[in-house]
């Protein structure tokens, strides 16, 4: 029987069926009526859960490739399927008790049912009046005044001289492409004449890469193109080109080199600032790096991102997906560490005198009960439901702007009863669900992550999902759909280097080109090590919003 389901060659197959054809005429034969239904309901049951399998991993293909990438549905439709289900008043339905031995999976019990779920009508704004937005006050203005023409200036009835008397004005948005630029560094030579003797000229202006050509600026835009804007270094030499420059790729390649390295010390800090973080959430992608040593010369690396306080983005490398991975960072990590349900994190966790503490992400939680409602299977519609009210909650005290304390109170009395409810239904669903159906995948992530997932209710500034830490791994996503790959090992870790200054240049609300190409020059005439504090993104604009605010000193006398 298990040949039939096997994966071999479709001849066997056909010699497997027969076989259990000719079987099933000998117990029938012999009289063994029930041996015979057992393997067929055995086979059938092995096919269903088959097409199941391979539905579902057909409708994630064709999501990926085609649908929407939201997870969110509408209440609405969930209002729909539990229509469908008979299960309107779902509080009601749910408050059987579990089914014993489900405690031991870690789900909760014996809890009142929720509260009701927030009014929607309340979270609705007024509509506000269509208008174009007025454009930033501190863009250049190039003002044109366009006159009437000379006859139109003159009364007709009159004759005399018409006089202004207000005028009308718009606005049209231009771009202006940069441009280059040469720097002439001049070094005037002195000597005395009439000894001949005593020549004097100043040193070198301080460059990023010493003998190179490019000033800091340019290495910014380099940088930035390349890991802000996911611009492949051959686009770029040809925007270049266009602009009377030429430079090779591999001459821009040189410079991001060159650029990362003068960077690493602040990526460096920027690291043990996310490790030191009260909350740090943790996601990782894949990035395609060339290796002569691989026999497809090329092999699959994984970029890793650590997230702290939605402050501090720090990107680190490793050269593949093993469990080693994540505590060569995370070794020394006390406190909240959110994740998704990688094995790779569980040492952290779990070893001897941890100090790190796992928080559930419930965005993945959901997201197994949206592939089961998706694969068929309207029953994950409560669960989504009792989810989606998780979501509201904190919608809502969001909106509200509500202190730590009125947002932990709030998870108590509202979201706690939604959770136990979640719990019961759980465990009652996998009890009695086919192991491998979605549905049952579904629970069975919800029980083994229900300790982390119920962790949001302790701590007011732990988020409810780990969508931050993969909204930052978006950009690594697109440039390697454009730049394909990175050239070796130390080319992914100088990308990881710039990646974690550009992203927390971002979650500062800085300008990464200006950061770059001021901290690149100050990095390239020795700024002391023991300030390289004042260079990190949030410092960096408190003091250029500091040194704005500041009168303007009165001009040095010479």
């Amino acid at each position: 029987m298990s040949r039939v389901m096997s994966g071999e060659a479709p001849g066997k197959k056909r010699t497997d069926v027969h076989g259990v054809a000719a079987l099933l005429r000998g117990l029938l034969a012999e009289g063994q009526e029930e041996q015979a239904i057992e393997l067929v309901v055995g086979l059938l049951t092995q096919l269903v859960e088959k097409n199941a399998e391979l539905e579902l991993r057909l409708l994630k293909a064709m999501r990926q490739r085609f649908g929407r990438t939201s997870e969110k549905l509408s209440a609405e439709q969930l209002s729909l399927f539990l229509t469908q289900l008979g299960q309107e008043d779902a509080s009601a339905q749910q408050t059987q008790a579990a089914t014993p031995g489900a405690g031991d999976a870690g789900v909760a019990q014996g809890a009142p049912p929720p509260s009701e779920p927030p009014n929607k009508e309340s979270r609705k704004k007024e509509r506000k009046g269509h208008g174009r937005r007025p454009l930033p006050s501190h863009l250049p203005r190039e003002q044109r005044v366009h006159q009437p023409p000379p006859e139109a200036l003159r009364c007709e009835a009159c004759g005399r001289d018409k006089t202004r008397c207000g005028e009308e004005k718009s606005e049209t948005l231009e771009w202006v492409p940069g441009h280059f630029k040469v720097i002439e560094e001049v070094r005037p030579k002195y000597a005395c004449r009439p000894c001949g003797d005593g020549l004097v000229v100043a040193p070198p202006a301080d460059r990023v890469i010493e003998g190179g050509l490019p000033g800091p600026g340019l290495v910014a835009h380099v940088l930035v193109s390349k890991f802000k804007n996911s611009l492949p270094l051959h686009r770029l030499s040809g925007i270049y080109a266009r602009h009377g420059v030429q430079l090779r790729t591999s001459t821009l390649s040189d410079w991001v080199a060159a650029g990362a390295d003068l960077l690493q010390p602040l990526a460096q800090e920027v690291g043990q600032r996310a490790l030191a973080s009260h909350v740090m959430q943790s996601d990782d992608t894949h990035l395609k790096v060339l290796d002569r040593e691989h026999p497809n010369g090329l092999k699959r690396g994984h970029m890793w991102v650590y997230l702290g306080d939605s402050t501090w983005a720090a990107f680190v490398y490793t050269p593949d997906w093993k469990q080693e991975g994540p505590p060569s960072f995370l070794d020394e990590r006390t406190g909240w560490l959110l994740v998704d349900g990688y094995k790779g994190y569980d040492k952290l966790f779990t070893r001897e005198g941890a100090t790190a503490v796992e928080v559930g992400c419930w965005s993945h939680c959901r997201r197994y009960f949206v592939e089961a409602l998706e694969a068929g299977d309207t029953r994950a519609a409560l669960p989504l439901s009792l989810i989606g009210r998780l979501f509201e909650v904190e919608r809502e005290a969001s909106e509200s702007r509500v202190d730590d304390a009125e947002r932990l109170r709030r998870r108590d009395t509202l979201s706690r009863p939604n959770t136990e409810q979640l719990g019961r239904w759980v465990a009652n669903t996998y009890n009695a669900e086919p192991p491998k159906s979605p549905l049952a995948q579904a629970c069975r992530y919800a029980i083994n992550q229900w300790k982390p997932l119920m962790r949001f209710l302790e701590d007011a500034r732990l988020p409810l999902h780990n969508n931050a830490s993969e909204l930052r791994l978006r950009e690594i996503a697109v440039g390697r759909k454009n730049y394909l790959f990175a050239g070796s090992d130390a080319g992914a870790e100088r990308a990881a280097c710039v990646y974690t200054l550009v992203a927390t240049c971002v979650l500062a609300g800085v300008d990464p080109w200006a950061y770059l190409a001021d901290v690149l020059e100050n990095l390239a005439q020795g700024w002391p090590q023991r300030r390289l504090e004042e260079l990190l993104p949030p410092m960096w604009k408190a003091s250029r919003e500091a040194a704005a605010r500041a009168p303007s000193a009165s001009p040095a006398t010479t």
